[in-house]
């Protein structure tokens, strides 16, 4: 499958949603209707139509297929890229608030599927640091370098986590005097 770069504002928007970016992770195996989408996602096809509807809107899929089985009209769909990257237009929103936006939808599509007991140690944490702007790219690097070390570590009782992070300039005096870290364990 090709690669797509998003430039327009509609494409970023579309892309930068948790959901959205679930049914494009889902079309990359091929075409599906939405109920097979919602099948593999674990959700019910009606939460996904609007969903759909901004995707094919902005370009990011595509209807293939239209199969009448006689009971209804099934509706094909593929992804127009296999994978995605961003680089908005001289113009375009700014890039930290579509950031902060797809971090937002991702922290409140797992709240809407967590139990309420913690399946596992959990840790969140809010600090503030003073970067400076030519060591941005140095801190991302370093903190690719430490996923990627902890990505699989192979261990029996290993489960899966997901991690949002975000590092974006910022008015001081708006942020914590101190950093706030919550474990759901002791630090061992």
């Amino acid at each position: 499958m090709t690669h797509l770069t998003l430039a327009s504002d509609t494409q970023i928007a579309a892309y930068l949603h948790r959901t959205r970016m679930d049914i494009l992770t889902a079309l990359r195996s091929g075409q599906a209707t939405v109920s097979q989408i919602a099948a593999k996602l674990g959700t019910h096809p009606a939460n996904l139509t609007r969903h759909m509807r901004v995707l094919e809107k902005a370009g990011l899929i595509r209807l293939v297929e239209k199969r009448d089985t006689g009971r209804n009209l099934e509706k094909y769909y593929a992804a127009v890229a296999g994978s995605f990257d961003i680089a908005p237009e001289t113009g375009a929103k700014s890039l930290l608030k579509s950031a902060l936006t797809m971090l937002r939808s991702d922290i409140s599509a797992a709240l809407a599927r967590l139990p309420e007991e913690t399946p596992g140690p959990a840790v969140a944490k809010l600090a503030h640091a003073k970067i400076s702007p030519q060591r941005v790219g140095e801190f991302s690097r370093e903190i690719t370098r430490l996923i990627d070390a902890f990505k699989s570590d192979g261990k029996e009782d290993a489960m899966p986590y997901h991690l949002n992070l975000s590092l974006y300039p910022s008015d001081l005096h708006e942020l914590p005097a101190q950093s706030v870290t919550l474990r759901s364990e002791p630090e061992p």
